[in-house]
This record gives C-alpha cells, sequence and structure tokens, in this order.
C-alpha cells in the first residue's frame, strides 16, 4: 500500500478570503506539506443554520470565488457536510493530516465544536494554528483583561484595550 500524502488542512468557517489570511499563511509555510482548503457545512454555522435565502446566496457566491481563486493557482476549495470532527476523522484515513489551520471563532455557541477538533488533532497529534482573523485583538485576551467577561461598552472596550496596548502586527 503506498504511503498517505501529507497535509496541512485550511479550514474556512468565517474568513473567506484568501488576501489578508493569517490562517493561509501559517497552513502554506512548510511547502513540503499539500494545502486542502477545506469548508465544512456542518448545519450549526450562523450562516449554514439560521439563515435566509439572500445570506445563503452570497455564502455560496463566496465559497465560488474562493474555488476559482483556488483554480487559478491550480487548486480548488473542497466542500464537505457533516461534523468537522468527523470529516477530519474521514480525512485522515486518506492523508496524514500534518496541520489544522482556522480563524479563532470566539463566540461561546462554538466553543463545544471547537474544543472537540482540538481533542480530536490533539489525540491524533495533528497541530492547530489557530488565528485571529477578523478583530484587531485577541477577543479571548479582551476578555480575560476584563476579568473573565466581554467589555459591554464601548467606553468599558476602550478602557480595556488601553490596558492591554496595541494590537499586534500581522
Amino acid at each position: 500500500m503506498p504511503s498517505k500524502e501529507k497535509v496541512n488542512i485550511l479550514w474556512f468557517r468565517n474568513g473567506l478570503r484568501l488576501h489578508d489570511n493569517q490562517s493561509l499563511h501559517k497552513a502554506t509555510t512548510d511547502k513540503s506539506r499539500k494545502l486542502l482548503p477545506l469548508f465544512i457545512f456542518d448545519g450549526e454555522t450562523p450562516t449554514t443554520k439560521h439563515c435566509k435565502y439572500n445570506k445563503m446566496a452570497f455564502l455560496l457566491e463566496c465559497l465560488e470565488d474562493l474555488d476559482t481563486q483556488f483554480w487559478y493557482h491550480g487548486g480548488k476549495l473542497n466542500l464537505v457536510e457533516g461534523d468537522p470532527v468527523e470529516v477530519f476523522r474521514k480525512i485522515s484515513k486518506h492523508f496524514v493530516i500534518d496541520k489544522v489551520c482556522f480563524d479563532q471563532d470566539c463566540e461561546p455557541i462554538w466553543l463545544e465544536r471547537d474544543n472537540a477538533v482540538k481533542n480530536f488533532c490533539g489525540t491524533h497529534k495533528i497541530q492547530i494554528e489557530e488565528s485571529i482573523g477578523a478583530t484587531l485583538w485577541d477577543p479571548l485576551e479582551i476578555i480575560e483583561a476584563n476579568g473573565g467577561s466581554p467589555p459591554l461598552t464601548y467606553s468599558q472596550f476602550c478602557h480595556v484595550t488601553k490596558g492591554i496596548g496595541q494590537p499586534k502586527k500581522p
């Protein structure tokens, strides 16, 4: 039986773009690994669970645009349906997954999903690279600096960020 190809997975969730994408950068730093771009329709994301026609149409346009951009570079965006852990489990039967890269999703409703993926990766010796994608500051750092809860007003947010200092440059 031939050996399995080694891949880094770029798991698209919210940051559906190639430009200015830290997760893409982290997934492609090791040129000896093939890039496997992936979007999972898990039925639980806000975009796929509770959306109307226009929002779903926009999502599909974004995914089509991503696929086109990958096509221009000799690749493709892989679209799959299912629970993320099960998707990664199935992929690991065909590839050696070295790393899974994705943008942080700090909303509490996604904590269980993300922890399940992190646990799967930890159990299977797969590296996790989580990037701060859509915010200047790390939202989890903001919450920690605010005593464990998110700032509820803009002035409270400004006070917390002043204490933290300027955001890190990408």
